[in-house]
């Protein structure tokens, strides 16, 4: 069975002497293996195809359950993340991500369209590398079933304040009053922190960052990059947030987030 589907190239491993395994990313199958024969030559008429962040109209056969690179037809290959220690860092650990949250079959549109987006805007360098990356962790977890409750506090239904906490386990917002009568404790996340345990954190959250946390979970997916957090530590704020709510709720972290956080 042979078929053609645009998607990404989200991840690239050798196999054998020639040859390829490649995870693409598309938009009917979800994330898929593809096997790609006799590529690791520079002139083999594939080897376009399989670089990592290639976005093509591939033409893909199955056989004996295992899919199999046939041809395509590269539309971009964003071949200016390359360029960048950064720019390939970040660009990594979002495909790293977005493998995560997809599988086969899976409907990966949205998750396919988010990636093709952000490392769209993160090769024309007008937006920050920090709300890109924040961005997609909160709307990614949004999207595959943990969106927490930021409407308003569970317990007084305060819903906006100068400052706010985001319980990062419970997946809610709790106000400054509340959160003192519960005697919780806010034990303070580094910049520089990576993936331990955030049972008990709280986040602080400025009125501008739960705007920020409101408007990627709420808004209609071609806006979710339209807008801006102009002060430094406000968008330091609102990347930490996010990057700490993803870590928490998938349980895990990712050595190319480690690589990024130490090149950025």
């Amino acid at each position: 069975m042979v078929f053609a589907t645009n998607g990404v190239v989200t991840k690239v491993t050798s196999y054998g002497n020639s040859d390829k395994l490649l995870w693409i990313i598309t938009e009917e199958k979800g994330r898929i293996p593809v096997m790609a024969k006799g590529v690791k030559s520079p002139t083999g008429k594939l080897t376009s195809l399989t670089g990592l962040f290639t976005y093509a109209n591939f033409e893909i056969y199955k056989k004996n359950d295992a899919y199999w690179l046939k041809s395509g037809s590269i539309i971009s290959s964003f071949y200016e993340l390359t360029r960048d220690i950064t720019s390939l860092a970040l660009g990594t650990y979002l495909c790293d991500l977005a493998n995560e949250l997809t599988d086969e079959n899976y409907e990966g549109n949205e998750i396919l369209r988010m990636l093709l987006n952000s490392l769209h805007l993160i090769c024309k360098g007008k937006k920050s590398h920090k709300l890109i990356k924040g961005v997609f962790e909160f709307r990614a977890m949004c999207m595959s079933g943990y969106m927490p409750e930021i409407s308003a506090c569970p317990y007084c239904k305060e819903f906006e304040g100068e400052l706010m906490y985001l319980d990062v386990a419970g997946g809610k917002l709790i106000c400054p009053e509340c959160l003192n009568k519960r005697n919780k404790k806010i034990p303070k996340i580094s910049k520089d922190f990576e993936y331990t345990h955030y049972a008990s954190a709280m986040c602080p959250l400025s009125g501008s960052v739960l705007a920020a946390l409101r408007y990627v979970a709420m808004s209609s997916f071609s806006k979710i990059f339209a807008f801006e957090l102009t002060d430094e530590r406000e968008l330091d704020s609102f990347a930490s947030v996010c990057e700490a709510y993803l870590l928490e709720h998938l349980g895990q972290g990712f050595d190319s987030l480690s690589f990024y956080n130490s090149v950025k």
